[in-house]
């Protein structure tokens, strides 16, 4: 899957451009996601559109003094907008997101609102961002309802996922699931000796989902293919 941004909207009067491509899929395999292992470096990147340019260097200057206390490898990139790569408004955001050894991916952004300095936009996501890697998982709270329907869409495996807990949105999202595909989830709180050498790593317990999948498969793939192959027999 490709995801490029050719512009960057920011309210009230937007204006982004976004292009996503990805391959058509058949069916979707059963997910094990179990171990969110250790982080091992920080991404992110600061985009300001119609703004001072020293806006962004701000953002990123006050987003490392707080994460370099944590890790050293942290680099966020400066994206700073103007003319026709901007949106139709002024605005400023800042995302940042984890790599793990194990791949996992947390991620937290946030878009600052009127009148809000860098050093506070930069704070607040900084913060997000530690909150989600202290509450463990192997998915941040922002995207646990996709992972849970791609689970509730594989065929007829278990899968299994690791995660901190729950919003109230994912609760309302496993009910919509149960109602509408008839899978149901399995939830286990399962503890965690995350405590080493008196340094707290996070909580002491997180969710373990396990579900048996619905069985989805992509027919319009397979209905293509069939009058290819009857078209080429002709």
């Amino acid at each position: 899957a490709e995801l490029e941004i050719s512009k960057r909207g920011f309210p009230p009067l937007g204006g982004g451009t976004v292009r996503f491509s990805c391959n058509t899929l058949k069916i979707i395999k059963p997910l094990h996601w179990t171990d969110p292992g250790k982080i091992k470096k920080i991404r992110g990147v600061a985009s300001c559109s119609r703004m001072s340019p020293a806006t962004n260097p701000r953002v990123i200057d006050s987003c490392r003094g707080i994460l370099n206390a944590f890790i050293p490898d942290v680099y966020i990139y400066n994206e700073h907008l103007k003319g026709a790569n901007s949106g139709k408004s002024s605005g400023h955001s800042l995302t940042l997101f984890t790599e793990s050894t194990t791949g996992v991916a947390i991620c937290a952004d946030c878009t600052a609102q009127p009148q809000t300095l860098p050093e506070n936009l930069a704070t607040e996501t900084t913060h997000q961002l530690l909150d989600t890697i202290h509450t463990g998982g192997c998915v941040d709270s922002t995207h646990q309802y996709l992972v849970l329907l791609f689970m509730a869409l594989t065929q007829s495996n278990v899968s299994t996922l690791r995660c901190g807990p729950l919003t109230p949105f994912s609760i309302s999202f496993l009910r919509n699931l149960k109602v509408f595909l008839g899978v149901v989830f399995k939830i286990k709180v399962e503890s965690e000796d995350r405590e080493e050498t008196g340094v707290r790593k996070g909580l002491n317990s997180s969710l373990l989902l396990s579900c048996l999948g619905a069985g989805f498969e992509n027919m319009n793939r397979a209905m293509v293919m069939k009058n290819l192959l009857i078209v080429l027999r002709e």
